[in-house]
């Protein structure tokens, strides 16, 4: 039985694994080789035989990268010091953010609590003074959750 450590050098000498090596590196950089604006709208979540495939934060930066796609394609390429990426392939991600995903969790959470609080404050007769709690609990709880 031979040793895995004298097949892997033979398995990543393959043409098709070491392109995509040398690509799962080169896209660890993303934000430095593309820039801050475009790695916020778009991440690299797919390689295979030169397309690249990036979801895409909204419909303005997919119309904006598809005219852009020369331009990322070469410069992705002369840091790779050859043609790795030949093809964008560009998908919309609804849930794209993870701080959008975040507030709406957050603001489901909240509004599971509100109706806790609700329950709760349903002793206090006076509903000027039920509401006023109502406020600061939901503020204070919206404070704790972002």
């Amino acid at each position: 039985m031979e040793r895995l450590s004298n097949i892997l050098p033979q398995i990543w000498a393959a043409p098709a694994w070491r392109k995509g090596l040398k690509a799962a590196r080169l896209l660890d950089r993303w934000e430095e080789l593309v820039g801050e604006a475009v790695a916020r709208a778009a991440r690299p979540v797919g390689y295979a035989r030169g397309t690249l495939t990036l979801e895409v934060s909204d419909h303005i930066w997919l119309q904006r990268l598809r005219f852009e796609e020369k331009r990322i394609l070469s410069l992705l390429n002369k840091a790779a010091g050859e043609e790795l990426f030949t093809r964008l392939r560009l998908t919309l991600r609804r849930d794209f953010s993870p701080a959008r995903r975040k507030r709406r969790e957050n603001r489901a959470r909240v509004e599971r609590l509100a109706e806790r609080f609700r329950k709760e404050l349903s002793a206090i007769e006076d509903e000027d003074l039920r509401e006023a709690f109502l406020r600061l609990r939901l503020t204070l709880a919206r404070k704790r959750f972002g």
